[in-house]
């Protein structure tokens, strides 16, 4: 809620001002500023004088940005206290302006001179920004190792000096013991290819290798048909290693719209590296690829494209939300118009939240019900629940059954999925990929043009209907074609299942009690959990 000034119209208090400057703490006490100890020191003794008091409310000592203690970007007031040239950042609130901060937001038509006073919540992360700012350990020169590997010792040396040293290579650590005479490789000593079109060819040819039968004769090939090239490579006897452009690694953070894209272009298409390398492979990877892959469309012989990495359920309109490993109320991926929007409906009774969490958090407390699970054993649980639903025919059927993006508008939906495309069986019994019409005589591959005007082969998929095999175009958007949920069987010798049945299958592996024990979760409230998931239709969600 928005929070305005109380005190007859002074501005901030002496006590308010107290609090925000209790943020500083101890890193900014301990800096070169005298002047904001100075400040901190009559602010807590009382003497301010009210200039200073008013400080932090002039319109023009607020500042509105953007949040990047997190990937969303949440807007955030900053409210600065100004000596001569000098400034310091006090606190930070949201910005009031911001639709992802305050709901509901006012319009920016209001000048910033009458929001001086309202203050809109943020999360505890981007209130850190403050610490994150005046951080004594906070790096803000290039350094360098001083001494070897894991001793933690480093030296900090002028921004030119390592560009020089990036690009030009040399004896780098000459100044450490045992690296005085070691040479290090500079960036344009590792940039040997540069003709695009010789990186193409070798890189299709290269590609080539991996699909040969005979690999070491498709080797020998590649090495006598690009022998004046060879050199370039970082092992012509694997040429899937690629040129030695290739030593070079870029390995980031976290970087935002633009950086994104220079980075992009600059290491891949410029520099020729494949080994550009984010954070997100440790940053939430099981969600992010889950919802890579559900986004994903058939696109001629492969799943792929897929670009929604994070799909957040509409808190504010559901009516049943179990939360699994979130964090909501707390240090939950933002934005904190979320909570919002949630808790009034939890409030009132209109949104059931249901918690699964080892701790007991400060969602947890606000929970109509709390379930303890062993940590790590989230799959089961949800193992379980499945387990529950299929055998309780309490899933969406017509959903299910849709094949096809045509079936799925017939049906009113916006989305359909796989899971009624046959799967192939191998012999040991576990799924692989998606069969082939053609691989059953059904219906040959079609010549299409892709997005860039080639002509590649289209494969379809097959699904079942009423017991017979039907060729599916998942994206077709004129026939509707809807398929069975269940199969178990063989066409032409090639044991098949369909998508829900291999998940069926799955989660059948065990009994409830089995999944239970794995969990922690008793029986009861796991059933208690799939009927009561099951009783909203699409106004259940789950929080992830």
């Amino acid at each position: 809620m928005a929070k305005q000034s109380g005190n007859g119209g002074r501005g901030i208090s002496r006590r308010g001002f107290v609090k925000c400057s209790a943020l500083l703490g101890g890193t900014l006490l301990a800096s070169q500023m005298n002047w904001a100890r100075d400040l901190v020191q009559r602010a807590e003794a009382g003497l301010l004088s009210p200039e200073e008091e008013y400080e932090l409310i002039r319109a023009e000592n607020i500042l509105y940005t953007v949040c990047l203690q997190c990937n969303t970007g949440c807007g955030i007031k900053v409210k600065l206290y100004r000596k001569g040239d000098k400034a310091l950042a006090v606190k930070i609130d949201g910005n009031p302006y911001n639709p992802f901060v305050m709901v509901p937001h006012p319009s920016y038509k209001i000048s910033p001179v009458e929001m001086r006073t309202v203050d809109a919540p943020i999360c505890p992360k981007g209130q850190a920004g403050i610490q994150t700012v005046y951080d004594p350990y906070r790096v803000t020169r290039v350094l360098k190792r001083a001494g070897k590997r894991g001793e933690g010792k480093w030296m900090s040396i002028p921004f030119d000096k390592a560009i020089e040293e990036i690009v030009n290579g040399g004896k780098l650590f000459s100044h450490v013991s045992g690296e005085e005479n070691r040479v290090v490789k500079g960036l344009k000593e590792i940039l040997v290819l540069r003709d695009p079109k010789v990186v193409k060819a070798m890189a299709e040819d290269a590609k080539a290798i991996a699909k040969a039968k005979d690999k070491k004769k498709a080797v020998e090939e590649f090495k006598a048909k690009h022998a004046a090239n060879l050199h370039y490579l970082i092992d012509p006897d694997h040429p899937d290693l690629g040129p030695k452009n290739n030593q070079l690694v870029y390995l980031w953070g976290r970087k935002k719209g633009g950086r994104g894209e220079f980075a992009a272009r600059f290491f891949g298409d410029y520099f020729g590296t494949v080994n550009t390398h984010g954070h997100t492979t440790v940053c939430q990877g099981s969600l992010y690829f889950t919802c890579k892959a559900m986004s994903e469309q058939y696109e001629f012989n492969k799943f792929g494209g897929g670009v929604k990495f994070y799909w957040q359920p509409d808190l504010e309109n559901a009516k049943y939300v179990l939360s699994v490993g979130s964090n909501l109320f707390e240090a939950n991926y933002g934005p904190p118009s979320m909570n919002s929007r949630l808790i009034p409906n939890i409030a009132s009774g209109k949104t059931k939240l249901v918690v699964v969490d080892p701790r007991f958090s400060k969602a947890a407390s606000k929970a109509y019900r709390y379930m303890p699970i062993r940590p790590g054993t989230d799959a089961a649980f949800f193992a379980a629940l499945i387990r529950w639903i299929v055998d309780n025919k309490r899933y969406d059927a017509k959903y299910l059954s849709n094949a096809n993006k045509a079936a799925a508008s017939k049906a009113g939906e916006t989305t359909w999925t796989n899971a009624v495309l046959l799967v192939r069986i191998e012999k040991d019994g576990t799924p692989g990929r998606f069969l082939r019409a053609h691989e059953i005589g059904l219906k040959e591959p079609e010549k299409r043009k892709d997005k860039d005007g080639k002509e590649q082969s289209f494969e379809f998929l097959v699904a079942m209907k009423g017991g017979v095999p039907v060729a599916v175009d998942p994206n077709d958007e004129k026939e509707p074609v809807s398929g069975d949920l269940f199969v178990d069987t063989e066409i032409k010798g090639i044991r098949v299942k369909s998508g829900l049945q291999v998940v069926a299958d799955a989660a059948r592996s065990r009994t409830l009690d089995g999944w239970s024990k794995i969990c922690g979760i008793p029986v009861e409230e796991i059933v208690r959990t799939a009927q009561e998931l099951t009783s909203f239709g699409k106004q259940a969600v789950v929080e992830v």
